[in-house]
C-alpha cells in the first residue's frame, strides 16, 4: 500500500476543512440559535437630597426619577450565588446582563434593592431598581 498522499488528495482535505470552518462560522452568525438572555435595567432613586449622585434634585425634565451612577448592580442564581456583577453607569444608570435562561435576582448591592426576573434565551428583560434618596 502506497503511504504518499497526491495532490488531489491534498486538495480535497483542505475544501474539506474549509467547508467543515464555513459552516462553523454561518451557525455562529445573525440566524443561529441563541443561548443567553439579555437583562437590561437601571438604578434610579426618587427626587430629594442624595451625596452620592451630587446632591440636589432634579432639573426639572423628570421629577419621578433621578439616575444613579455607580452603585453596584449584581445578578445571583436562585442558590444566592453572584454570576454577574456591573455598575450602573451614565447618563441613565443603567446596566446590562447577558445570562443564560434560569432565574436570578438583580440587585442593587448599596441599599439591597432588588428584583427577581427570569431569563429566556434570545430575549431581554428591562428592571428598573428604586433605592431611597439619603
Amino acid at each position: 500500500m502506497d503511504a504518499r498522499i497526491t495532490r488531489g488528495t491534498e486538495v480535497l482535505v483542505l475544501f474539506g476543512l474549509l467547508l467543515v470552518t464555513a459552516a462553523a462560522v454561518v451557525g455562529c452568525g445573525p440566524g443561529a440559535e441563541q443561548t443567553t438572555g439579555t437583562v437590561r435595567g437601571m438604578v434610579v432613586r426618587p427626587p430629594g437630597r442624595d451625596p452620592r449622585s451630587g446632591g440636589g434634585g432634579s432639573d426639572g425634565a423628570d421629577t419621578a426619577r433621578i439616575p444613579v451612577n455607580g452603585d453596584p448592580v449584581r445578578a445571583r442564581d436562585q442558590h444566592g450565588r453572584v454570576v454577574a456583577s456591573t455598575v450602573s453607569a451614565p447618563p441613565d444608570g443603567g446596566f446590562r446582563f447577558e445570562l443564560p435562561p434560569g432565574a436570578y435576582r438583580i440587585t442593587e448591592d448599596i441599599f439591597g434593592t432588588g428584583t427577581q426576573v427570569r431569563v429566556r434565551a434570545g430575549e431581554t428583560v428591562s428592571v428598573r431598581l428604586t433605592v431611597p434618596s439619603v
